[in-house]
């Protein structure tokens, strides 16, 4: 698939098939995340990330938490919780913006794949979810220098599931040359 059609025919999917992912096709998609934009010198110590693949669906039910809008996950084969190593990465602690351009690059890879993907918050900034969040970092046995920064539900996506077309905004509304 050409990258700017991958990325234009990106979307968030929560309607998933019954049909499980491989470990070869999972392990190509983690692999893409190396290769995402890192801070600091070029080595892999400044690669912040880690992943937990979770495939278990007692746990995965668990990560629910019992909200309506996440009840896709039940039907889901795989979520990949996305993590970064707090201690790595010291002069910058950019640590949400690394691992995100990891994640950017495991739903592009999914997409390019044939899988659908959706992310899903771990209200890293949300105050008032923070016992939920708690309860995410407990489920997945995180250890303190971990951080949690976001989660993937992959899967083959249901072809009966309809999309709504994303309103964008206009290129020219958010471009600006040389100056504000």
């Amino acid at each position: 698939m050409d990258t700017i059609e991958c990325i234009k025919t990106r979307r968030s999917r929560r309607k998933f098939l019954d049909k499980k992912v491989t470990d070869e096709i999972l392990e190509k998609i983690l692999d893409s995340a190396r290769y995402a934009p890192f801070g600091g010198p070029p080595i892999k110590d400044c690669q912040v990330w880690d992943f937990v693949v979770i495939k278990d669906k007692e746990t995965i039910k668990e990560l629910v938490l019992g909200y309506e809008d996440r009840d896709f996950l039940l039907k889901v084969p795989v979520v990949i919780a996305c993590c970064a190593d707090k201690t790595k990465d010291q002069d910058y602690k950019e640590w949400t913006i690394t691992t995100s351009l990891a994640i950017e690059n495991i739903l592009l890879a999914a997409n390019s794949l044939g899988l659908g993907a959706c992310f899903l918050t771990t209200f890293t900034k949300h105050e008032e979810h923070s016992e939920d969040r708690e309860k995410m970092i407990k489920i997945l046995g995180l250890p303190d220098n971990i951080e949690l920064i976001g989660m993937i539900a992959l899967g083959y996506t249901d072809p009966s599931e309809i999309l709504e077309n994303k309103e964008l905004r206009d290129l020219e509304e958010m471009t600006h040359y040389d100056r504000w």
